[in-house]
């Protein structure tokens, strides 16, 4: 069993890896594997950053308003079209309607799957050690 799962980075606790889903390298061993780890943490502080901006313009997007009860197709193009709407009020510089502004409700990790029901495949490990390998050496 691989160094990286589970990881215990904030917010992807408990998340297995996955071809589709990388996360951090638990205890990173090579200048490679620092370099991976810390562009996953600048990617998910933008990420963050970003539906926080959306949450505070569109406050049923934010976790306290409950869920989307739509289908995943429908709620994706939901989202789609706040991020336009969103673009269109930065360019007519619309305020934010809050006091808080835009880092209020910053969106942490949503239910991670049972990582002791989930299984790790040795394929999703040599993806991300090639993803390491190419772009973080």
């Amino acid at each position: 069993m691989s160094n990286r799962y589970p990881s215990t980075f904030a917010g992807v606790s408990g998340y297995p890896n996955l071809s589709w889903l990388l996360t951090p390298v638990r205890n990173p061993r090579t200048r490679a594997e620092e370099r991976y780890n810390e562009a996953d943490r600048r990617t998910r502080r933008i990420i963050e950053l970003t539906f926080g901006h959306l949450d505070a313009r569109f406050r049923f997007l934010h976790l306290t308003a409950g869920s989307l009860y739509y289908s995943l197709k429908k709620v994706c193009q939901i989202i789609v079209a706040c991020y336009m709407l969103h673009n269109l009020a930065l360019r007519r510089q619309v305020p934010f309607l809050q006091d808080d502004g835009p880092d209020v409700g910053l969106v942490t990790a949503v239910e991670p799957v049972d990582s002791e029901e989930e299984e790790v495949e040795e394929e999703d490990i040599d993806n991300q050690n090639n993803i390491i390998m190419q772009y973080f050496q």
